[in-house]
């Protein structure tokens, strides 16, 4: 369009008095401060410049990445990829191939087995979920890295590989697969209720205090709390997988938690097996979780002192102060605090489902066979960097 030679007209009237005051504008995805009285009144006031105060020069550029990034795989990819796993969870090999070259195109090479086709769910599904949270925080990545070590290093033994494959033949691992996924999805569909929990990642550490201010002015704390509460539970029901793989390291077997009992607790004695395991409170299991070397910043994504105070039964959400409050915590929880918390368990569900897929992959009939590694080709398809 040639704009020298272009001429736009429109009606309106001509206001004749004094210059109105500039308004204040309320974004419900960036937090503002309700005693604002104008747009040149501070942080709090207007959006984009909110944002900038916030994350400082040096971090808008991440954040102007995450968010748009994040909100692309919530809403183009993960249709896609939740359709693949869908096909492998029900192990429909011809629609699970033709979903896998609907969003691929080319770069889909129709995996042949067991281990192929758990490699390439997983690692789709993985891809996607990684877009949607950031690059920054290291407790996830630290804690797979670390369970991946251990995950390996106990596969030489006998009694790890009969373990995942019992999980397998009972039908248990199918069953935490849907689930997670199931929690998985819910999480995705209530996306914009969660995402700007990413700014407690962005925020430098000395420009925190700052938030204190601010208000998110949303109002779906119900919606917070179920899905802190499910992905709590979920994810707890995947630690027998990083315990068995540090016993069998340490002991020889994945039943076996030795004599010395975690000094955050006050048993006598550990659990006698796996089974007796999974009978501890899930602050218990977190506990023997965070005293293997690498896994504790994971586990502060699980806090569950984040996860009593939100379901007290008087808990509410107070509008006007932006803050979550109970009659066992009348000081109250920032609502993007909550909101903050809810973005790291999404975090660690996303890392529990790789979990799982190292123990599908174990237990397939074809382990240790050749597979065709399809990351790669996940990232070029999806125009992401290579990681």
């Amino acid at each position: 369009m040639d704009l020298d030679s272009t001429r736009v007209d429109f009606d309106a009237e001509w206001f004749r008095g004094d210059e109105p005051e500039l308004i204040v504008t309320i974004d419900p995805n960036v937090p503002s401060r309700y005693e604002a009285t104008d747009m040149m009144s501070g942080i709090g006031s207007a959006p984009a410049a909110t944002l900038l105060q916030l994350v400082g020069d040096e971090r808008m550029p991440d954040l102007i990445t995450y968010l748009p990034r994040g909100r692309q795989a919530a809403e183009e990819w993960w249709p896609k990829a939740r359709r693949i796993y869908e096909y492998y969870l029900e192990e429909d090999w011809v629609r699970f191939n033709k979903a896998g070259r609907s969003m691929l195109g080319d770069s889909w090479s129709d995996p042949a087995t067991t281990h192929e086709r758990a490699t390439a769910a997983h690692q789709v599904l993985g891809i996607v979920l990684k877009a949607i949270t950031d690059d920054d925080d290291p407790a996830a990545s630290n804690f797979l890295r670390r369970w991946l070590k251990k995950h390996t290093g106990a596969l030489n033994r006998t009694s790890y590989r009969a373990f995942a494959r019992a999980d397998a033949d009972s039908g248990e691992l199918a069953v935490m697969q849907r689930r997670l996924f199931d929690v998985l999805d819910l999480f995705i569909q209530r996306f914009d209720s969660w995402q700007m929990g990413i700014l407690r990642r962005i925020v430098p550490d000395q420009r925190l205090p700052l938030l204190g201010d601010l208000t998110l002015f949303r109002d779906e704390f119900d919606i917070l709390r179920d899905l802190y509460q499910q992905a709590f539970e979920t994810v707890c029901k995947t630690l027998r997988y990083p315990v068995a793989a540090q016993n069998t390291i340490k002991r020889g077997d994945p039943s076996d938690f030795g004599g010395v009992v975690p000094q955050t607790l006050t048993r006598k004695a550990n659990p006698k097996d796996l089974a007796a395991f999974e009978k501890l409170v899930n602050y218990e299991k977190l506990q023997y979780v965070a005293q293997i070397p690498g896994m504790e910043g994971w586990v502060g994504l699980l806090d569950n002192k984040t996860r009593n105070a939100i379901g007290h039964a008087t808990v509410r959400h107070d509008l006007r102060t932006g803050l979550v409050v109970s009659d066992t915590l009348p000081a109250g929880v920032h609502y993007l605090d909550v909101a903050s918390d809810v973005f790291g368990i999404f975090d660690a569900l996303c890392i529990s489902l790789q979990v799982l897929r190292g123990i599908r992959i174990v237990s397939s009939p074809d382990f240790g066979k050749e597979t065709n590694d399809v990351e790669a080709s996940v990232r070029r398809a999806l125009g992401l960097p290579s990681s």
